[in-house]
């Protein structure tokens, strides 16, 4: 197979795995992969960086400056960090940044108060241990 970047003809073995490229493999080759991964780091300033703008519109200092609002824990259970970006699927807004379990657990959820509301109740009722 022949890389896009490079020119190079090489063993299919050296392309990376993409189940949406040509059997199965990237376009180009390892080698011009890890340039171009290096080029996009340096770019973007990391993949964590480039992940909360694209897909929340937070730069790095929002971020920051939300989770130091939060006193860097989890505004739902205050115990662990906060670390995963909650938003709303319907809008987009972003409503803080959450611990993995609470996050997950809206999301569970789906985000629908009245569903919360009816698992407080039945935890909160006499008798739990049926």
């Amino acid at each position: 197979m022949v890389c896009t970047k490079c020119g190079l003809d090489r063993a299919l073995d050296e392309f990376p795995r993409n189940k949406r490229g040509p059997y199965g493999r990237h376009w180009y080759c390892k080698a011009c992969h890890s340039i171009q991964n290096r080029a996009s780091r340096a770019r973007n300033g990391g993949a964590r960086k480039y992940h909360i703008k694209r897909r929340y519109g937070l730069s790095l200092e929002d971020f920051d400056a939300l989770l130091a609002m939060q006193g860097f824990l989890c505004p739902i259970c205050l115990k662990r960090p906060a670390v995963h970006v909650d938003h709303d699927h319907s809008t987009g807004t972003v409503r803080g940044v959450l611990c993995e379990m609470c996050n997950g657990g809206l999301g569970q959820f789906r985000d629908n108060p009245a569903t919360i509301e009816s698992a407080i109740a039945y935890l909160e009722r006499p008798g739990g241990d049926v």
